[in-house]
């Protein structure tokens, strides 16, 4: 796991955890092929480092000089053949500086890249085994509706086979039975989605089978807000990245500082003038560059790199601003979607119940219609379904927290069982999804 990694575990988090999950997560981090890529940008970036630092190499060259027409090697004073070698030596500090450039531009990427990365595929992780989860409790929720749905269907045979209901209440039981029958199909389909997408995520088999909960997590207490918001500060690729930036470039001040100051050369060479009775010549020298446009050249390196600093200065200000913006919109969110899942659990979940039990019992009675019972009955299992729908919304909401993400991020497509003894959607499989301002989702980045 990487330091940015490691960082995004400690400190203050919003997000629930759960064994397995965690298992998952760092099976993502270790098999996921994004990682990969983005690793190997990284060492890339590492590879730069020592050349950047490193003498350019030296030049080497051969020459023949003749005097008169003819070859007159050997013959001539002023003939040679000779071979010359040269080496640019920048001004001391300039190639440590170059090097010091490249290595903050791979902590860059580390902390950006590599860290945006993780911090995605690890909310991704997240999300789909909601998304899963959630999928296996519609499900249970579905059989649960098939047990009343038959114990209904019993009631309405028993007062038709008495005498005292009609054979269309019977027929009507019996079309719901058949559309949970539907309802359950299309949840098996949406597991099997949800669970090849989660093992897609970590790298394994897609058909491999994973042990989940029975139930969603209930709500927790969240973090203060000031808390999550130095978190996500702590946590935020964007904003390392944007703070390694700045150091980038004040290296880059330093440098064009430098350049102010003269670089060298030097050079040797022999020269062999063949049996000439002198013997071969040699010759070494010293050159020196000349920065006399340094109003032209020097100073407007100097003028742009410090303008840089302070565009990177202020890019980080946005940043930080940004992320707490984008927290404190989650964190809002977050109250709002645990606040209505404690809601459907302690008052209108018992009030569902409450009133399916009243219109059973009037019904058999004969003091209601049977669509009134059915009715009740689609009532409840729809606000146990959206019950459960506020729960994933819920972890989700702590899960984009923690991503620390500068997007926008909204929830849409929140569960629901539908009416299908009115003839409504059959819309059991149907997940929260957290999507971010250009529509890329967040549960599962599709």
């Amino acid at each position: 796991m990487s330091a940015m990694a490691q960082s995004a575990s400690t400190g203050t988090r919003a997000s629930l955890t759960d064994p397995q999950l965690e298992k998952l997560v760092s099976e993502a981090l270790a098999n996921a092929p994004e990682i990969a890529s983005s690793r190997a940008s990284l060492e890339a970036a590492r590879r730069r480092i020592t050349p950047a630092g490193t003498l350019a190499d030296p030049f080497l060259s051969t020459t023949y000089q003749n005097d008169g027409r003819s070859l007159s090697l050997g013959k001539a004073e002023g003939s040679f053949i000779g071979i010359m070698a040269s080496q640019a030596l920048p001004w001391p500090g300039k190639l440590r500086l170059a090097g010091d450039i490249a290595a903050s531009e791979a902590k860059e990427i580390e902390r950006g890249t590599v860290g945006r990365t993780e911090l995605t595929l690890e909310a991704r992780v997240r999300n789909a085994w909601y998304d899963l989860v959630l999928a296996r409790a519609i499900d249970r929720i579905i059989e649960d509706r098939r047990a009343a749905a038959t114990q209904i269907e019993a009631s309405a045979r028993q007062r038709y086979s008495a005498g005292i209901g009609v054979q269309q209440d019977v027929l009507r039981a019996q079309v719901e039975l058949a559309r949970i029958d539907e309802l359950k199909a299309l949840q098996a389909a949406t597991i099997a989605s949800r669970a090849a997408e989660l093992n897609r995520l970590v790298g394994a088999p897609q058909d491999r089978d994973i042990e989940t909960p029975s139930r969603l997590p209930e709500e927790a207490a969240a973090p203060a807000v000031a808390d999550l918001i130095a978190a996500s500060a702590a946590r935020s690729p964007e904003l390392a990245a944007s703070t390694q930036a700045i150091d980038t470039e004040r290296i880059r001040v330093d440098l064009a500082k430098k350049n102010f100051l003269p670089d060298f050369s030097v050079n040797a060479g022999s020269m062999y003038r063949g049996s000439f009775e002198m013997g071969p010549m040699w010759q070494v020298g010293v050159g020196v560059s000349l920065p006399i446009w340094i109003e032209r050249r020097q100073q407007n390196q100097l003028g742009e790199a410090q303008a840089v600093v302070r565009g990177r200065t202020a890019d980080k200000d946005t940043v930080a601003l940004e992320l707490e913006l984008r927290t404190r919109e989650r964190v809002a969110q977050l109250d709002a979607a645990s606040r209505i899942a404690v809601l459907y659990r302690d008052k209108i979940l018992p009030l569902d119940d409450l009133s399916l039990e009243s219109a059973l019992a009037s019904y058999r009675a004969g003091k209601v219609p049977f669509i009134t019972v059915l009715d009740a009955l689609n009532t409840l299992y729809s606000d146990r379904a959206i019950y459960a729908g506020r729960l994933a919304e819920s972890a989700k909401w702590r899960v984009a927290i923690d991503e620390a993400s500068l997007q926008p991020t909204s929830m849409s497509g929140a569960p629901s069982m539908g009416s299908s003894a009115m003839g409504g959607s059959a819309g059991a499989g149907a997940t929260p999804t957290a999507t971010t301002k250009n529509g890329s989702s967040m549960s599962s980045m599709r």
